[in-house]
């Protein structure tokens, strides 16, 4: 997949994964896609089994990590397998970012 997304005037994209992602929200859902990381969000964009675009902004929100799963708030992010990137250099990149910006 990895195409491009519309990004904010200050925002810019620090690395990118393509695979398989679990989310829960209150609701568990898996996609298969492209989950990009920003200085300001996670943004999530799978065709497949639906067509679905999700951001988690991080301003006011929390972040953990446990297992290769990235937390935003109330919403958890399971990176199950990697098709295309490098898992432990997007979560070092995760780690790195200062979230209340």
């Amino acid at each position: 997949m990895n195409r491009m997304i519309n990004l904010q005037q200050d925002e810019h994209v620090l690395y990118t994964l393509t695979g398989l992602l679990e989310i829960f929200d209150g609701v568990q859902n898996i996609y298969y896609g492209d989950l990009f990381l920003t200085n300001k969000r996670l943004y999530v964009i799978s065709t497949k089994p639906i067509n679905v675009e999700k951001s988690f902004w991080f301003k006011g929100e929390m972040r953990n990590i446990e297992h290769s799963t990235l937390i935003v708030g109330k919403h958890r992010i399971a990176i199950r397998w990697a098709y295309n990137g490098n898992l432990l250099y997007f979560i070092k990149a995760f780690q790195k970012l200062d979230v209340n910006v």
